[in-house]
């Protein structure tokens, strides 16, 4: 009885400090006793950019659903409104409308196919979900402008992660886009990928939110209206690092690198990203305590 008295005892304390412990990792102290935050949250934040290419911008959302009846069971919601990169310094643009991500996971990494009664579950060694990208728009100096009409990818998430912090997906694609001539303003091409183009997605951010690298590949076969099936392949990466926040409001350095087979272009940038607003991480506690205040 002893024993599992103690063992109550150090079960609650160690219950009691944990998040104190948390908070404290993501939480500093100036040296006037002024709190401020240590970790950020990548996933919810207004910004701008400036870089090698220009000016750019980016409204990013993320949040999970839960259900009461299966706690084991994660919907991970990822949105991207209004983003905009490399526009201002050259004839250039790249931007898109709206991007979501949408993974479900569960714990022990079931679904359920409603066939016969009871249905049938089946266990995966992946996640399951989709990407949806509306309204992306790309113009070269002296090029047509193309429009992204819509893309769509089934993704096969590898990394089975709970939270946002890791993604290995993988998935076919299919999207429509149309080219259309910048002088006589009238559409020259359509290019068509009926689930014939393979999309590579890898996203890895610190714990603490300070650090975030991304790398994206797709290739495949494109079907155009002028020259039929065309193989072709995009490929983008980007490394992120937080190194000062303002009234924490964090101010990043980055590094992206594109590529694009139809263009045969490799384009690499710098700059800088400034958060104008932001979530506060849930684990960063700005209030002191109550024994401080008194």
């Amino acid at each position: 009885m002893g024993t599992a008295k103690t063992a109550l005892l150090i079960a609650a304390a160690l219950g009691a400090i944990s998040p104190r412990a948390r908070a404290d990792s993501c939480t500093g102290i100036s040296s006037s006793g002024g709190r401020f935050a240590a970790c950020f949250d990548l996933g919810n934040r207004l910004s701008v950019t400036a870089g090698t290419g220009g000016f750019g911008g980016s409204i990013l959302l993320r949040h999970d659903i839960r259900f009461d009846d299966e706690p084991d069971l994660i919907w991970k919601m990822e949105h991207t409104i209004a983003e905009a990169t490399h526009a201002g310094f050259t004839d250039r643009f790249a931007g898109m409308l709206y991007r979501g991500r949408y993974l479900r996971h569960s714990r022990d990494g079931h679904i359920v196919l409603p066939l016969g009664d009871p249905p049938k579950k089946v266990f995966l060694p992946f996640d399951v979900g989709a990407l949806v990208e509306i309204g992306s728009l790309r113009w070269r100096p002296d090029s047509a402008v193309t429009l992204g009409v819509m893309k769509a990818a089934a993704l096969f998430d590898f990394s089975r992660s709970r939270d946002f912090r890791r993604r290995f997906a993988l998935g076919p694609v299919v999207s429509w886009d149309v080219e259309i001539d910048r002088t006589q303003r009238a559409i020259t091409d359509h290019a068509v990928s009926p689930f014939s183009s393979l999309l590579a997605d890898l996203h890895i951010e610190s714990v603490d939110g300070l650090a975030v690298a991304d790398l994206r590949a797709e290739a495949g076969l494109v079907w155009h209206t002028t020259k039929g099936w065309v193989p072709h392949a995009r490929a983008e990466a980007s490394v992120e690092r937080i190194i000062i926040a303002v009234h924490d409001r964090p101010v990043a350095l980055f590094a992206d690198v594109r590529y694009e087979s139809v263009t045969r272009e490799t384009i690499a940038g710098l700059g800088i990203r400034i958060v104008l607003l932001d979530r506060v991480d849930p684990r960063v506690s700005l209030d002191p305590p109550r024994s401080a205040q008194r």
